[in-house]
């Protein structure tokens, strides 16, 4: 799951990198998570559908940390005292 991250966070850095050599106008999109409120922002003629794109991945990140933990927290089920008949 780690190395998924890695790799996407590396294709996002190449793609800006690649795309700032093609000297054309660029859209900006973008959302921030502070606690429970979501700040959207974006600037240019595609900001609207790169807005929705990253709240969308932001949701999906917030779905994924939250199965993480709820499995990590099943793994560690205390054992039932001994001579209980649980």
């Amino acid at each position: 799951m780690y190395a998924v991250g890695v790799v996407l966070l590396f294709l996002g850095f190449a793609m800006i990198v690649l795309g700032s050599f093609t000297g054309s106008s660029a859209t900006v999109g973008g959302f921030v998570l502070i606690g429970p409120v979501p700040i959207v922002f974006g600037s240019g003629r595609d900001a609207g559908l790169l807005a929705i794109l990253s709240v969308a991945a932001g949701l999906i990140m917030i779905a994924m940390v939250y199965l993480t933990l709820r499995q990590a927290r099943g793994l560690r089920r205390p054992e039932p005292p001994e001579g209980s008949n649980a």
